[in-house]
């Protein structure tokens, strides 16, 4: 499968990025799939790891102080 060249993703297949959960483009036209898996485009995957990791916990203590302040809706979304 792959995206019509207007920019549309529609009918792409997509993976699940392991570290967010959000859904990322497994390919699409005109952009290189190593950019679209960024762990790919590190010489170190133990590094890119380790990055990644800290990443997530900086969002989750960031989204932290917000907590108090968001639906309880949202707030069940974040924990999924």
């Amino acid at each position: 499968m792959t995206a019509a060249l207007d920019g549309s993703l529609n009918g792409v297949e997509f993976r699940k990025d392991p570290n967010f959960g959000f859904e990322v483009p497994v390919a699409v036209p005109g952009v290189a799939e190593v950019l679209l898996d960024p762990r790919r485009t590190w010489a170190d995957a133990a590094a890119y790891d380790a990055q990644a990791a800290k990443l997530v916990q900086m969002f989750a203590d960031n989204f932290a102080q917000y907590v108090p302040f968001i639906d309880e809706d949202v707030r069940a979304a974040s924990l999924g």
